[in-house]
């Protein structure tokens, strides 16, 4: 069966986003759920995962079969932002659709929850880390249709902690936290929220092999054959004629599918914001970091493993980024261009993980595969110029 392109469409709605709230996306929603045993045969065959059809959302839950950086929240910075959701989401559990509610509340709540708690950290709203931190966890909400800005004050409360909004709820908050048909209160290691996907039965076999395969594929940047199992690794090579298939008849969207790496390649993945490649300059600093790498791996200086990875130090990598924000100055943007280093190390480094290029333990950097997918050739330019890697040049 080939699905016709609404249906293909509906499919990417669901899979780059956290979920279609009706409320504002009535279109994409009621089309989504007209098509919705379609789009349920392609996933009960090859995902295994849950539609959640909800008479006021639609989400797809998108489990991989093992944990990378691109799982996280991207645009939160350390584990108490993640703390300051959940307290938060446990401030609206009570709540009903249309109540309103002020900031000075919500941090009041959270503030007087972490000390009921005990929790490690007890947020102090003086310092901007904590203030950034729950702005953080506010607006992921707002941007998944959570809560509702109905008024704030034009200086935001990162910048001063004496500022007001007021917020409406929508009564959709409840969901957004996976639920569970077991127990959760004994696991103390992240791994295990995975095991409970398919608990009591055989991953290495059957049906669970196939789905951890395709979720792999669909759900995550890129997978390198260093981090899935054996027995994975002989389904994509067993069948990886029916995978390309699979997806480019049903999805309209390509899979390379080497000795190390599986790849998905979607054209209209640019379109879309928190895809890679995008229209973001951060996406430029990543090609020429990527760039820089490939060729010392082409010159030998680096060497890779026999699943085409490596390690380096971190202090390597600092330095070409380092050398591309000193060098490269028409391609990296005024904003970026002013930041300071240690604040656009960072966010080069975060992007690098997120889509799966790099991963950091410590010291040591692990240069996967990807790198030699993408990459941004330069041109020298005057410094008084601006460029981007994917075309247009302008005066500054």
């Amino acid at each position: 069966m080939i699905l016709d392109n609404n249906i293909i469409d509906n499919f990417r709605d669901l899979l780059y986003n956290f979920w279609i709230v009706k409320d504002g996306n009535e279109e994409i929603y009621y089309k989504i759920k007209y098509n919705q045993n379609k789009i349920k045969d392609f996933i009960s065959k090859n995902l295994g995962s849950n539609l959640i059809i909800h008479n006021r959302f639609i989400k797809l839950e998108k489990i991989p079969s093992y944990l990378v950086a691109s799982e996280g929240i991207n645009t939160f910075n350390n584990v108490e932002d993640y703390i300051f959701l959940a307290l938060i989401l446990l401030y609206l559990e009570d709540k009903a659709r249309g109540d309103l509610f002020v900031l000075t509340d919500l941090i009041d709540y959270v503030k007087n929850t972490s000390i009921t708690l005990e929790l490690n950290h007890i947020p102090d709203w003086s310092l901007k880390k904590d203030r950034k931190g729950i702005d953080a966890a506010i607006n992921f909400l707002v941007n998944l249709s959570a809560i509702k800005v109905k008024d704030r004050d034009k200086v935001s409360f990162v910048d001063n902690r004496e500022s007001q909004a007021l917020y409406e709820v929508t009564g959709i908050s409840n969901y957004i936290m996976r639920l569970f048909d077991t127990s959760i209160t004994d696991i103390t290691d992240i791994n295990d929220f995975l095991k409970l996907e398919f608990q009591n039965q055989d991953e290495e076999k059957g049906d669970v092999r196939r789905y951890k395969v395709f979720r792999n594929i669909l759900y995550l940047p890129s997978t390198s054959t260093k981090s899935i199992t054996s027995s994975e690794i002989d389904y994509i090579k067993k069948n990886r004629n029916y995978i390309k298939n699979e997806i480019s008849s049903k999805l309209d969207m390509e899979v390379e599918i080497t000795n190390n790496l599986t790849l998905l390649y979607d054209d209209t993945s640019s379109t879309m914001k928190d895809n890679f490649p995008n229209n973001k300059k951060i996406t430029e600093i990543v090609l020429m970091v990527n760039k820089e790498i490939l060729d010392d791996i082409k010159n030998g200086k680096i060497i890779l493993d026999n699943y085409e990875c490596a390690s380096v130090d971190i202090s390597y990598l600092k330095m070409i980024i380092k050398r591309i924000k000193n060098e490269k100055i028409p391609y990296i943007g005024k904003t970026l261009e002013k930041e300071t280093f240690d604040k656009f190390y960072k966010e080069v480094v975060n992007y690098m993980c997120m889509y799966n290029f790099i991963s950091i333990d410590g010291d040591l950097v692990t240069i996967n595969p990807t790198i030699s997918r993408m990459v941004g050739i330069t041109k020298e330019l005057d410094k008084s110029m601006q460029m981007d890697i994917f075309g247009g040049v302008e005066d500054v």
